[in-house]
């Protein structure tokens, strides 16, 4: 069946652990559910957008070296721009006086463009389309299965926003705020990468 075969790939992307994975973590851990949503749902659309694009014929557009160089170009700066904010950005006892002070649309702007902008999100939905595409021949079925593996990938994403609440609650600031700078460095390490894979 396209649903069950769908969600079953979509859940089984959580093995997948890349940028998108340690900002979903920490903007859950340090400002609170509501801000964890908006990023799973910026990484939800940006998924979403991908695979109109593969839809309509964009795939060889997406594929060629040099635009992949631009893209992921454009994706090493922000993940570098993201690394460096959390190194310096000043933790401390008034996280929730942050929180309030935040909107939610700058967490949905972080999920969206940390996901599209990375090449390798482009190969991955490339090739699940093309599989969907030759075993889904027909509109409906193929939509099913679109959507089942979208379906999947959002319920992975809001199990570990909600989760990560629940540990937010036995972690102590000091170990939150090493949790922050590690998350930092790990996305400059991931943008150094990106660039050197496009290069």
């Amino acid at each position: 069946m396209p649903f069950i075969e769908g969600f079953t790939i979509g859940v089984g992307m959580i093995i997948f652990i890349g940028p998108v994975f340690f900002l979903l973590l920490n903007s859950s851990l340090q400002f609170g559910s509501k801000q964890g949503v908006a990023v799973a749902l910026g990484i939800i659309f940006s998924d979403i957008l991908c695979v109109f694009l593969c839809h309509y014929g964009l795939s060889t557009f997406v594929s060629a070296e040099q635009n992949q160089f631009w893209i992921g170009g454009i994706g090493s700066l922000i993940l570098f721009g993201l690394g460096i904010s959390y190194l310096i950005k000043n933790n401390n006892d008034d996280t929730n006086v942050t929180i309030h002070s935040r909107g939610v649309h700058t967490f949905f702007l972080k999920g969206f463009s940390v996901n599209f902008f990375n090449p390798f999100v482009f190969v991955v939905w490339i090739g699940v389309y093309n599989y969907g595409e030759h075993k889904y021949p027909t509109i409906e079925s193929l939509l099913i299965f679109i959507g089942s593996v979208l379906a999947g990938i959002l319920t992975t994403d809001l199990l570990k926003v909600f989760l990560s609440k629940r540990i937010r609650k036995f972690i102590l600031l000091k170990r939150l705020i090493v949790f922050f700078k590690i998350t930092g460095i790990l996305l400059i390490l991931f943008s150094f990468r990106l660039l050197y894979l496009v290069w």
